[in-house]
Order: structure tokens, then C-alpha cells, then sequence
């Protein structure tokens, strides 16, 4: 026969880990959405790079905002180089804070599993 499983009361102190692991995997998909989405401007930026380099414009126009606007090659390289260097910051940001979200996220899996097992289910669908 199969044995049944005794019930665990569930504390206040417990539903606010199972609250907080809720906020947190709310919060790891939309990092994780931010930083694809990231990666995929990062590849853009890569490739308007590869074409300015290969333009024989002296002039070239620059995305600014919602205009386009006329710079000197030199100026928009410069220019180029800047915005990916704040790209990758944010990119770097972003996956650090993903880092630390997952981690927090597993402090609380471990826990909640420890009390409850097979009660609960933590694992996305």
C-alpha cells in the first residue's frame, strides 16, 4: 500500500519564501528577456560597425534617438564605439543581476524543498 504523506502546516514565514521565490522568478524572466534582448542590440551594434568600416561615405548617417542624423565617418565610429561600450555595461549588469537572482532563487528552492518535498513544486512547466 502506498503510504500517505503527512500534511506540513503552512507558516506565515513559509508563504513569504514561497511569495519571495514567486517575485524572484518573475523578476529572472524579465532579466532574462532584457538580456537577449541586449545580446541582440549588442549583435546589431557589431554589425553597424562591420558596415561603417566598410563604407567609403565620408558621410554617414547616425540613428539618434528617433532621427537620423549626418555625422563625419570618424565621428560616427567614435560615436559607434561609445554606444556599444554602454551596451556592454548594461549587458554585464544585467547578467550579474541574473546571476544573483538565480542564486537567491535556489536558496529558497532548497529551503521550501527541505520542508515540504514532494508537497510543492517549484520547477517551471
Amino acid at each position: 500500500m502506498a503510504k500517505a504523506q503527512a500534511h506540513i502546516e503552512v507558516l506565515a514565514e513559509d508563504q513569504q519564501r514561497i511569495n519571495a521565490f514567486s517575485r524572484l522568478h518573475m523578476k529572472m524572466q524579465e532579466l532574462e528577456r532584457k538580456l537577449a534582448s541586449e545580446k541582440r542590440y549588442l549583435e546589431e551594434l557589431e554589425d553597424a560597425s562591420n558596415e561603417l568600416m566598410l563604407s567609403d561615405d565620408d558621410n554617414v548617417r547616425f540613428l539618434v534617438g528617433e532621427c537620423l542624423v549626418h555625422f563625419e565617418k570618424d565621428t560616427a565610429e567614435s560615436r559607434l564605439e561609445e554606444v556599444t561600450k554602454e551596451a556592454q555595461d548594461s549587458s554585464v549588469k544585467t547578467a550579474a543581476d541574473l546571476a544573483d537572482v538565480k542564486k537567491q532563487l535556489g536558496d529558497l528552492k532548497a529551503h521550501l524543498y527541505a520542508k515540504f518535498g514532494t508537497q510543492i513544486n517549484l520547477e517551471e512547466e
